[in-house]
Formats: C-alpha cells, structure tokens, sequence
C-alpha cells in the first residue's frame, strides 16, 4: 500500500509540480491596463471617417459604382452577412470584421474604379437597405435600428497588426474544419 502512494505522488509530480517548475513563469497576460485603455481610447477618438468617409462600391450586376457612406455600407453588409435575430454582441463582431475586411480592401485595391463589389464570391455581401427591408416580415425598423446601433456602437474599432488593418476573412460555417489558406488562395504558408 505504501508503494502505491510513493507512485501516486511520483506520478503527481511528474506530470503536475514538474512541468509547472520547468516552464517559463514570466507570463505577459493579455489585460486593460491602464495604459492600454487610454491607448483605445485615443485611438477611438482619433478615429474619423475623413479618410474613408465615403467609398466607391461596385454593384456587380449592373457594374456600376455608387458612392456610399462607411458606415451605411457597413450597415447593408452586416445584414446580408448575418441574421438580424442572432445576439447583439455577435453582430457587433461581424460589423468590426466588415470594416477591418473594407478598409484593408480599400488600402489594397482589387477593383479599378471601385474599393469593393456587393460580390460574396469577390468580396463581401451586400444587400440594399429596400432589399433587405423588404424580405423580413415584421418588426423591419427594429431590426433595421439593431443593425445601425451595432455599427455605430463598433465605430472607428478594426483588427490591425502592425496599425495596419488585417485582411480579415470569414466564413458563415466551416462544417466542422477549415482549409489551409493555401489550398483556398494560394500563396505561401
């Protein structure tokens, strides 16, 4: 009985109090500090729209470019992209991940005379507000208000690395696995 608890407690130590000796113990958490709440902060308010105010969108049926406002394109974007019912919060995430994907688009231009198409195949999907107004059912100007206050409520918050806006891709549903990047778009690892 006494060797069973020596290999107990040795087996302890070996895969707990070991490992836990062994690895590195300065951990730099990921917090809001202080500073880093200031850091958003001044980011957010010297977030403006004077760059990217209004863009060029390229309706892909028509081929046609209309200038549309950031935040109304985002707007017809986060309604074509997601359901209106699904919570506020994950419709605060599709909104700052539009952005980050439209203002990279922009800043690496892919179209001629436009920043970005209305072509889910290209770029992202767009919907028109009438569109979109018209396929619910009921409570249109609620949900239509719902989207608008996710937008405004993400305004001027993007993904960035390097204070570079990434190219944020995403998909609906990945049935269970993704791809490499790679085998989709090719390119290096």
């Amino acid at each position: 009985m006494k060797k069973v608890f020596i290999y107990f407690f040795a087996f302890l130590f070996i895969c707990f109090v070991l490992p836990a000796l062994l690895t590195k113990t300065e951990i730099n958490a990921i917090s809001n500090t202080n500073d880093e709440k200031e850091e958003e902060k001044q980011i957010l308010e010297n977030y403006t729209y004077n760059q990217y105010g209004t863009i060029r969108l390229l309706h892909a049926d028509t081929n046609e470019v209309e200038e549309v406002a950031l935040d109304s394109y985002l707007c017809n974007v986060v309604s074509a992209e997601m359901p209106v019912d699904f919570e506020k919060e994950a419709l605060k995430a599709q909104a700052i991940v539009a952005r980050t994907y439209t203002i990279y688009k922009i800043k690496n231009k892919k179209h001629d005379n436009a920043d970005i198409c209305d072509d889910s195949n290209c770029c992202q999907a767009w919907i028109s507000k009438e569109d979109r107004l018209a396929r619910w059912e009921e409570d249109k100007e609620a949900k239509w208000n719902k989207i608008e206050e996710c937008v405004k409520e993400t305004q001027g918050k993007m993904i960035t690395y390097n204070n570079e806006p990434i190219n944020a891709f995403f998909h609906s549903n990945s049935g269970g696995k993704t791809e490499l990047p790679v085998d989709v778009w090719g390119g290096r690892q």
